[in-house]
């Protein structure tokens, strides 16, 4: 069995135990999705303190309503969904908004490339003290320019690049048709790379000087395994 299949069937086992009203249920899967839960609710606020309130919101909100989730379907985007929701409406309460007035800048690929690189600095286990030290630097840079583009495109933006969704994903977690996302998503990289140019441009080369420095590893890496 595989450990998606696994996972699957596990989160089957709690969604019917909360269904039934068992509250050791909702523990399992406190347990499995309360990282990504607070990590999507940080991204979405710029909030430690915030974002765990949502997180633990966004928990008793699922299971008041787990009875209406239907069995099979998966769990993960039915739950982030109330995530980003109930993200709204706490920024709404605290009166967090902020506007900002960004132009368009094209082309936007620098921008999606920071993300990808960013993310891939957060997963990295392996790294010595020092480029960790430079990874988390550039890591907290990244992540208060995001904090600062407007909400939408800070949801869309998040979803795909931290979370991992498609844009079809996205629109179906966000409630709004594929061809907003994707605008979303456009904006987005223009604003932040606006941003990063202005106001932190050293982050493009940190970020693509050890996003290369990754494939490089990995390329030899592989080449070894072929001619061993």
């Amino acid at each position: 069995m595989s450990g998606d299949t696994r996972n699957e069937r596990e989160d089957d086992d709690a969604i019917r135990r909360c269904q039934c009203g068992e509250i050791a249920g909702l523990g399992a899967l406190v347990a499995r999705y309360q990282v990504p839960a607070v990590r999507l609710a940080y991204l979405l606020t710029g909030d430690h303190d915030l974002a765990n309130d949502i997180a633990q919101e966004s928990f008793l909100l699922a299971y008041r309503g787990i009875k209406r989730f239907r069995l099979g379907a998966p769990f993960a985007p039915w739950f982030f969904r109330i995530v980003t929701n109930t993200a709204r409406q706490q920024q709404r309460f605290a009166r967090r908004r902020r506007e900002i007035s960004l132009d368009a800048l094209a082309p936007d690929d620098s921008a999606t490339h920071a993300l990808g690189a960013a993310a891939e600095v957060a997963r990295a286990t392996h790294a010595d003290p020092a480029e960790q030290a430079e990874g988390a630097e550039a890591q907290a840079t990244l992540l208060r320019l995001l904090d600062g583009l407007p909400q939408k495109q800070r949801e869309a933006m998040a979803l795909r690049y931290y979370m991992g969704y498609t844009d079809q994903q996205i629109a179906h977690l966000l409630g709004c048709r594929l061809g907003t996302v994707q605008q979303r998503l456009h904006a987005g990289r223009a604003s932040l790379r606006q941003a990063i140019l202005s106001r932190s441009p050293w982050l493009l080369s940190s970020l693509s000087t050890r996003s290369t420095d990754e494939h490089q590893d990995e390329h030899q890496e592989a080449h070894r395994h072929v001619t061993a």
